[in-house]
């Protein structure tokens, strides 16, 4: 474990297992760090990351004010596979909001991620640890082989086989937008939030 905190600080990327899939992960403060990213997933700029917190008090740097309405789903489903794009804080890099002024963030309770979060003391990007258009990898051994070029630092462990990716919910005041199915089903989201939308 310590020598991926060591990796992340020098701005590298490691794979970790999470609550849902294996997952990358890296210091959103270090612009080498998301640019390398960025590059390993071939994703486009405005996308933006998810940052994982280690408790909800590490949301303040982060996020604005959460609403009533996000406040209770974070009661309800975190920690857990549930990823919300709250509105960012101001001077949040561009590459981590997508330049959208929204920031997409969860509450892991994969005990890998708790772990490696306690000793990081602070946020760290993830995304799943598949390259673009292909499968989501179930092993740390899979991560090794697809990033084996890199020479990456992949910590231990593995995923259902079953596992699908966060539920990924946008929250304005107190509205909420389904972007992506997933881990949480709409049933156990609908008491919570009766007049769900689902993006178009």
């Amino acid at each position: 474990m310590l020598d991926a905190i060591a990796a992340l600080h020098q701005g590298e990327v490691i794979g970790l297992p999470t609550e849902t899939l294996f997952g990358l992960a890296a210091d959103p403060w270090h612009p080498e760090a998301v640019a390398r990213l960025t590059r390993l997933k071939a994703r486009p700029t405005d996308k933006g990351f998810i940052l994982l917190v280690a408790r909800q008090e590490d949301l303040d740097s982060l996020v604005a004010p959460p609403s009533p309405l996000a406040r209770s789903l974070m009661a309800r489903f975190w920690p857990g596979p549930l990823t919300l794009v709250l509105p960012a804080r101001p001077g949040l890099p561009d590459p981590i909001t997508g330049g959208s002024g929204s920031v997409a963030v969860r509450h892991s309770p994969a005990p890998v991620v708790q772990e490696l979060l306690a000793l990081w003391r602070g946020p760290l990007i993830s995304t799943s640890a598949n390259r673009a258009g292909e499968p989501p990898p179930a092993t740390s051994q899979e991560v090794r082989e697809i990033w084996r070029s890199e020479g990456m630092r992949v910590l231990d462990g593995a995923i259902r086989p079953d596992a699908l990716p966060s539920t990924l919910l946008k929250i304005t005041a107190n509205r909420a937008t389904l972007l992506r199915h997933g881990a949480i089903p709409l049933e156990q989201l609908r008491p919570w939030i009766p007049d769900l939308e689902e993006a178009g």
